[in-house]
């Protein structure tokens, strides 16, 4: 028996070392000016040879958080080019439409001004398309992936942002299939991004990750 527990043993550390390691970096409420500033620590702390940047969506929807476009293009820019600068490939993911009628519960329709939420995510995700074209990085159309699937429903979404475990494996399986088929065992992917990179809906805020968010998720698919 305790040959047998040893070869298991063996076998499990085998398994493990031709992992490829996922970091999920999502933290609840930033926006892009606030993951910039902790992108560097991130970066450092993964050594990823593939960084996915899903940000925006606060610097769009999130009234107390709200970025001008060029701000947001500023921030974008410079993850993009720190990460390339360290030798990562980056995918960038655009940010979905929310569903108006459950987002304007959670926050006050006036705070949008003549620009409503809408626009706000249109204005974020034309940055993100321009800062992927200058910078040859690669782009995850979420934004129309989630539309064709039936949008931010009940079904998708949690909050009408936020969404459920069968949304955040949408998105995982969006993001693996714009990595390479083939991938090296023993690199690390380092998914950077605000609650919904978190996983905020299925993984309460605080608590260890969970096999549903869209990180954990693509974690599963490159396994």
């Amino acid at each position: 028996m305790r040959g047998l527990s040893f070869l298991l043993t063996l076998l499990m550390a085998v398994a493990m070392h031709g992992q490829i390691h996922v970091v999920n970096a999502g933290f609840g409420g930033r926006n892009t000016a606030e993951l910039e500033k902790r992108f560097a620590h991130e970066l450092a702390e993964a050594k990823p040879a593939y960084v996915v940047l899903f940000a925006g969506t606060n610097d769009a929807l999130n009234d107390t958080k709200f970025l001008t476009p060029s701000q947001t293009r500023e921030n974008l820019t410079a993850m993009v080019q720190q990460a390339q600068a360290a030798g990562a490939s980056v995918v960038l993911v655009t940010v979905h439409d929310p569903d108006l009628t459950r987002l304007l519960k959670r926050h006050r329709p006036e705070a949008y001004g003549s620009v409503p939420p809408v626009e706000r995510v249109a204005q974020v995700n034309a940055v993100i398309e321009e800062v992927a074209r200058t910078h040859h990085a690669v782009v995850v159309p979420f934004h129309e992936i989630l539309q064709q699937a039936g949008g931010a429903n009940a079904e998708l979404s949690t909050d009408g942002v936020h969404l459920t475990a069968k949304g955040y494996g949408m998105l995982a399986a969006a993001v693996r299939s714009r990595l390479p088929l083939q991938i090296p065992p023993n690199v690390s992917v380092l998914c950077m991004g605000d609650s919904l990179t978190y996983g905020i809906g299925v993984r309460p805020d605080g608590a260890p990750e969970t096999a549903e968010t869209y990180p954990a998720q693509l974690s599963a698919l490159l396994r």
